[in-house]
């Protein structure tokens, strides 16, 4: 995620999130800040910095998983190095150029054992001994450390010392994921769009409300770099029927992994990546139409009578209570509401059956699963 992205509290969580900050800004207590990849992690830890009295003084961000150990020892703590004249010359880490400031130490969990004691041994002393020189200088770095991991069993597995651990994670602050605050996400375009356009020069696209809709049901695996990406892209071609075309074929495709038990099993490439590069041409899809083999015809055809007789009896059995069907079928409100309007489905004569709550409710919709076969095959 880009660092010009400024933290944005336009919901409850990150609001009590941005007030924790303030408050840790004002110690120098170490902090962890916890997160799925791309949350906002290191903004988190930029926010606390810049409303310190370190604020002046540089803010240092090391990516402890890209380095082997040598030169994440060498990076940290500097080293001393021969010059032409014999004499060596002092090469300085970031913890010395971070003097007065804020380091903020990504991915700790992945810190190789050998560092790890030498982090440890400059805590306890507060010093930094350069290389394998005794001579050493006072260590005045405010240390964050950041994780996308989970350091409980890390410390577990014996991957992170146990007193390091508790040094390190005085106080915990945990950046919820995107798809926890999805009231945000109209917000947080608004501010990409509006940022790129000055960046690049060109006018921001206006976001309809079906598209913040889409996005909003999308559950954003990649979270604030994803969305970017996705603005990005945006911005570049400006075309929302494909924008919308995608979403909802990954909102469809992320429901799929729910119906089979797999909330959270997003594959690697999961994302909006084709919206602009695999855009078909108005010709190029007829032509494909055309051409379309009978056999993917009929099975397309089948997933799509299955999807829409699924949610038929999702909306009878719930006397039309979209809300209560949505829960049913395990999707969002919108998206139920999408399917609806896409098959053209009206309220018909209503089954004499209520959906129930608790212990019921779980008893109904196994009843309803084992009565209705499209069930496993929907799609939404």
């Amino acid at each position: 995620m880009s660092e010009e992205l400024y933290f944005i509290a336009g919901s409850p969580v990150m609001r009590r999130l941005r007030t924790q900050a303030e408050f840790l800004s004002q110690t120098d207590v170490p902090v962890l800040i916890t997160g799925e990849p791309g949350s906002g992690k290191s903004t988190v830890a930029r926010l606390i910095h810049s409303l310190s009295i370190r604020s002046s003084y540089p803010f240092i961000q090391v990516g402890c998983a890209m380095l082997t150990a040598d030169l994440l020892e060498t990076d940290l703590f500097g080293h001393n190095h021969p010059s032409s004249n014999g004499r060596q010359a002092a090469i300085p880490g970031k913890f010395e150029e971070c003097a007065r400031g804020t380091i903020l130490l990504n991915d700790v969990e992945a810190i190789p054992d050998a560092v790890q004691r030498r982090l440890l041994k400059m805590l306890e002393t507060e010093d930094v001994y350069r290389g394998e020189s005794q001579n050493h200088i006072r260590a005045d770095a405010r240390i964050i450390a950041a994780t996308s991991g989970d350091l409980g069993r890390a410390l577990e597995e014996s991957r992170i010392g146990q007193e390091l651990f508790y040094r390190l994670s005085v106080v915990e602050l945990r950046v919820p994921s995107l798809r926890e605050r999805p009231d945000e996400i109209p917000v947080l375009l608004g501010h990409l769009m509006n940022r790129l356009s000055r960046r690049y020069g060109v006018p921001a696209p206006r976001f309809s409300g079906s598209l913040l809709d889409a996005c909003q049901d999308y559950q954003w695996p990649g979270n604030l770099r994803e969305l970017e990406n996705f603005a990005k892209r945006f911005l570049a071609h400006g075309d929302e029927g494909a924008a919308l075309q995608e979403l909802h074929s990954y909102v469809s495709a992320d429901t799929d992994r729910k119906i089979d038990g797999q909330v959270n099993a997003y594959p690697q490439s999961f994302g909006l990546y084709a919206v602009a590069r695999h855009r078909p041409s108005a010709s190029t899809t007829l032509q494909t139409s055309e051409h379309r083999s009978p056999l993917k015809l009929l099975v397309r055809n089948a997933k799509g009578e299955a999807e829409r007789s699924a949610i038929t009896n999702a909306l009878e059995y719930t006397q039309w209570n979209r809300k209560a069907a949505a829960r049913l079928l395990n999707v969002s409100y919108r998206a139920i509401l999408y399917k609806i309007q896409q098959y053209g489905l009206t309220p018909e004569p209503l089954k004499a059956m209520t959906l129930a709550s608790g212990a019921n409710g779980r008893q109904a919709k196994k009843q309803f699963e084992a009565g209705c076969p499209e069930f496993r095959k929907c799609t939404i």
